[in-house]
């Protein structure tokens, strides 16, 4: 029988380490050109992926109280994902490690929600195992091969790009990573390839890799005015020359 493990388990494991090794460093590359007012992060306060954000005011939403250091300027929020207490459209930036995850029977609820706070042309950068990596497969064909923490790697990629474009949200971008497990990883390390085969699967199987980024953004459809318009109203030019043509005629008459 496999054992269980919770995600505050899992974050204090070599995997888990290696993960926020590799995950920190690709939200830093995907946030650091998002420019706007407000970031939010939902879920896993345990790291920071907004600590390469310019954005000054940032808001952890999480459904616990987690500690925070003295130096993590991030405003806590206590609330779930599928009922964020914020306006809409008021935020620039959400970013959600592994949402997919921890949300997978509320996912498109969740979602919703994201989409509601997001600013027009707003950016969500979401994280979540990929349930075609080598841990998941290894869970599936050994029972006591537990790496990933429970309920991970529900949603394939295809399901979580799909509920992206339900929601209106347009896929930019993405990157996929982490292979192998890094026994010394550190979250402080700031390392892009966290193991020697990390390079490898990102050349020859990326599809395959255990943890998977993806970057979207919220499109909004609406009429853009180009140009400079006169609503006045203004006669034709057939009844102006019709008026001007009378006009000519009546001076014209004895």
């Amino acid at each position: 029988m496999a054992r269980s493990l919770d995600w505050d388990s899992f974050v204090a494991t070599a995997a888990g380490r290696t993960v926020r090794v590799w995950e920190e460093d690709a939200f830093a590359r995907f946030v650091s050109g998002v420019r706007g007012d407000r970031a939010l992060q939902l879920g896993l306060t345990h790291f920071n992926p907004l600590a390469a954000s310019p954005i000054v005011h940032r808001i952890a939403a999480s459904e616990h109280v987690v500690a925070q250091g003295k130096d993590d300027l991030r405003v806590r929020l206590v609330c779930r994902p599928e009922a964020l207490p914020l306006q809409s459209e008021s935020c620039d930036l959400v970013v959600w490690p592994h949402g997919p995850d921890c949300c997978a029977e509320h996912f498109g609820e969740a979602l919703a929600e994201v989409e509601r706070v997001l600013a027009p042309n707003g950016v969500l950068v979401v994280t979540f195992f990929n349930s075609l990596g080598s841990w998941k497969l290894r869970e599936k064909l050994f029972a006591a091969s537990h790496v990933l923490p429970d309920g991970a790697a529900q949603l394939s990629l295809t399901a979580v790009k799909q509920a992206l474009r339900a929601a209106s949200l347009s896929i930019e971008g993405g990157n996929f990573g982490v292979y192998a497990v890094n026994e010394k990883a550190e979250p402080t390390a700031g390392v892009r390839l966290p193991t020697w085969i990390d390079k490898a699967g990102d050349r020859w199987w990326p599809t395959l890799s255990n943890v998977v980024l993806l970057s979207a953004r919220k499109q909004t459809t609406q009429m853009k005015m180009v140009g400079k318009i006169n609503f006045a109203p203004t006669r034709s030019l057939a009844a102006s020359g019709a008026v001007a043509h009378k006009e000519a005629a009546q001076t014209d008459t004895p």
